[in-house]
């Protein structure tokens, strides 16, 4: 995993979240960003999972590594950079529904690439390698097409910056975006989700799974479009890190041999299992959830 390790600040309203009022609710303080979710998750899911990331020089970079530590995430190779930590301040509805979010993810995205040149032995050292578009556009040139022997995997974060893969799409072999990031990919607004998976796969790219909130998850095997319904959770506290969730399981089932359509079952359940907490990572997931 190469990407961003940050702390989340995550607000929960207690009931709806009025924009411009101060809002009664929970506060949390947690350990996130999009590459170190999915190194967790993976690693809980008893993979052998290297998390390579940049961390800031100050008493949130401890707060980070420790939690790094306590979950048995490996970062051998991860350096502290001159600088504040990456943080993500999120707000949900009591539903568990994002209704805003600010990061600041400077210490990663101001990253060139040379400065990965020192890490390339390490990261030929993987099958697969996981992106997050955190990392600058030019940076995101650097590595994959470095390693685009490798069976590269990217989740698309934000609209504003999954535009940072467009030039690269026909070297990917996994990516998962939202149907907002979709949009951004294509131009234009994926009224119509399938249509947009199959003018996304004129680009040359692989596999693509798009979420859509609540609404059914569409996912390509090859030119074939297939939609599959979310498993919803009884309880929902928050969906920070759903999707990362999402991204984690449906690897761990392709990395275990299953099939396109068992691997997203598995994200799927994964995502579910990962809205009943307030972390962005449910510290009891594990691969018999997928058993059931």
């Amino acid at each position: 995993m190469i990407g961003a390790a940050v702390v989340d600040i995550s607000g929960v309203g207690a009931g709806s979240v009025q924009p411009g009022d101060s809002n009664p609710g929970i506060v949390g303080l947690s350990v996130g960003g999009v590459a170190k979710n999915i190194a967790e998750n993976l690693t809980r899911l008893g993979l052998d999972v290297h998390l390579l990331t940049f961390l800031g020089d100050d008493l949130f970079s401890a707060f980070i590594t420790n939690h790094l530590d306590q979950a048995g995430i490996l970062y051998p190779m991860s350096p502290s950079l001159p600088g504040p930590s990456g943080k993500y301040v999120a707000i949900h509805a009591h539903d568990g529904v994002l209704a805003t979010a600010v990061n600041d993810f400077r210490v990663i995205e101001t990253l060139e690439p040379g400065d990965f040149d020192r890490f390339a032995a390490y990261i030929e050292g993987f099958d697969v390698l996981v992106l997050d578009v955190n990392l600058s556009a030019s940076v995101l040139d650097r590595l994959i097409h470095a390693f685009s022997h490798k069976k590269i995997v990217v989740d698309g974060v934000s609209r504003a910056k999954v535009v940072r893969i467009r030039p690269f799409l026909d070297r990917i072999w996994l990516l998962k975006v939202n149907r907002g990031e979709l949009s951004e990919l294509l131009g234009h607004d994926a009224v119509d989700i399938i249509y947009g998976v199959k003018d996304l796969l004129g680009t040359g790219i692989r596999t693509v799974v798009v979420t859509n909130g609540a609404d059914p998850i569409t996912y390509n095997i090859e030119r074939r479009i297939y939609q599959t319904a979310i498993f919803e959770t009884k309880n929902p506290v928050s969906s920070s890190g759903c999707g990362d969730a999402l991204v984690a399981g449906t690897v761990y089932g392709l990395v275990k041999g299953l099939s396109m359509h068992e691997a997203v079952n598995c994200g799927k359940k994964a995502a579910s299992f990962t809205m009943e907490v307030a972390e962005p990572c449910h510290p009891l997931l594990h691969a018999k959830l997928f058993e059931d």
